[in-house]
C-alpha cells in the first residue's frame, strides 16, 4: 500500500509540474508572432548554440570530476566516466519528473560501484547546498551590475504573504516534533533503517571535512558555474538585439534562469522561459526576441540532455554488465 501510495504522488507531483509549464509556456509565448520566431531562429547563428551546449555538458564533467574529490575519503574507486554518465542519466530523468533525477544518479552509481546510495546522496544534499550558495552569489553579483533592473524584476512578483512564512515555519516545527518522538512512533527495525539511511547521508554530506584537494574541488565549483554563465552569454549573439549585452546583464539573466529551473516544471519546461523572458523584456530587450532567446538556450541544453542521458543510459548498462562479469570471476 505504501508503495501504490508513493507511486500515487509521484504522478501527483508530475501532473501538477506538466500543468505548470503549460501554464508558464503559455504566458510567455501567448504574445508571440511565431511567423517571425520562426524567422528568427532560421537567420541565426547556430554555431553560437552548439557552443552553448557544450558548456552545459562542461558542466557535467566539472561536476563529476568533483563528486569524484568526495567519493575517494570513502576508500572508493569510481571512473570519472562513471560520475559524469550517471549525473547525464540524473539530468534525463529530471526531463520526465523533477527532482527525480538526484536519487537516480545516485542509485546508478551504487549498480556500478557499489557505494551506499544514502552516502551519494548526502554528497547530492551537499551539491544542492554549495549551488544555492553560489546562486546567492549570483544575486548578489546582479544586484551588483544591474541593480535598478533586477530591483525592477523582483518587484513584478510581489511580496510573499506573511502566511506562507507562518506556514514554512509550521511544518518545520511539525516535522522536529515528529523527529524527536519517532521512537514512540515507529517500529524499531523500521527505525534502524532511517538511522541507517540518516547516518550514510550524514557521511555523505560531510566528506567534504576528509577531501584532500580542497582548493581544486573550489576550481571546480567555479567553473561549473563559469559554463552556466558562458552557456548563456554565448546564446546573446545569437540574435542582432541581444550581441550588445555585457557579461554582467549575463549574470542577471543567469540568476532568472536559475529561478526558472528552481521551480518544479519538468526540466524547467515554461518557468525558465517565463523568467528568463521576463527579465531581458526587464533590460529594454523586444518580448518576441525575450522569448525566442529563452526557446533557444533551453531547447538547446534539453536536447543535450536527451542526448548525453540515452548515451550515459547505455553506458551505465555496459559499465554494471562488466562489473557483474568481474564479481562472477572473482567468486569462480
Amino acid at each position: 500500500m505504501k508503495y501504490k501510495n508513493s507511486k500515487i504522488w509521484e504522478v501527483l507531483i508530475a501532473v501538477f509540474g506538466l500543468l505548470l509549464a503549460i501554464y508558464l509556456s503559455y504566458v510567455t509565448f501567448k504574445t508571440t508572432n511565431f511567423a517571425t520566431l520562426v524567422d528568427r531562429l532560421y537567420t541565426m547563428s547556430w554555431g553560437w548554440v552548439l557552443l552553448s551546449a557544450l558548456f552545459g555538458y562542461l558542466a557535467y564533467v566539472f561536476r563529476g570530476l568533483r563528486w569524484q574529490l568526495l567519493i575517494k575519503p570513502l576508500g572508493v574507486e569510481s571512473k570519472t566516466s562513471t560520475l559524469i554518465h550517471a549525473i547525464a542519466f540524473g539530468y534525463l530523468f529530471n526531463v520526465a519528473i523533477p527532482r527525480s533525477g538526484e536519487v537516480m544518479r545516485c542509485t546508478a552509481v551504487n549498480k556500478v560501484n557499489n557505494i551506499p546510495v544514502s552516502t551519494l546522496f548526502g554528497h547530492v544534499l551537499l551539491e544542492r547546498l554549495i549551488d544555492f550558495f553560489l546562486l546567492g552569489i549570483c544575486i548578489l553579483l546582479a544586484l551588483f551590475f544591474n541593480y535598478q533592473d533586477f530591483l525592477l524584476f523582483s518587484s513584478s512578483f510581489g511580496s510573499p504573504d506573511v502566511k506562507i512564512y507562518a506556514y514554512i515555519l509550521f511544518i518545520f516545527f511539525l516535522f522536529l516534533f515528529l523527529f524527536k518522538l519517532r521512537s514512540n512512533i515507529l517500529p524499531v527495525k523500521f527505525l534502524d533503517k532511517i538511522d541507517s539511511f540518516f547516518s550514510g547521508i550524514k557521511e555523505g554530506f560531510l566528506s567534504i571535512k576528509n577531501i584532500k584537494h580542497k582548493l581544486l574541488f573550489s576550481l571546480y565549483t567555479i567553473l561549473i558555474w563559469l559554463c552556466y554563465l558562458f552557456m548563456t552569454v554565448v546564446c546573446f549573439y545569437c540574435f542582432q538585439e541581444t550581441a550588445h549585452l555585457s557579461v554582467g546583464q549575463g549574470i542577471f539573466i543567469l540568476v532568472a534562469g536559475g529561478f526558472g529551473m528552481i521551480m518544479p516544471t519538468p526540466a524547467g519546461i515554461g518557468s525558465y522561459h517565463f523568467f528568463v523572458a521576463m527579465a531581458l523584456v526587464t533590460i529594454s530587450i523586444d518580448k518576441d526576441v525575450a522569448a525566442a532567446f529563452a526557446l533557444v538556450v533551453h531547447t538547446s541544453q534539453t536536447m543535450m540532455i536527451i542526448v548525453s542521458g540515452v548515451i550515459a543510459v547505455i553506458a551505465l548498462m555496459l559499465q554494471r554488465a562488466q562489473t557483474s562479469r568481474v564479481h562472477l570471476e572473482n567468486k569462480n
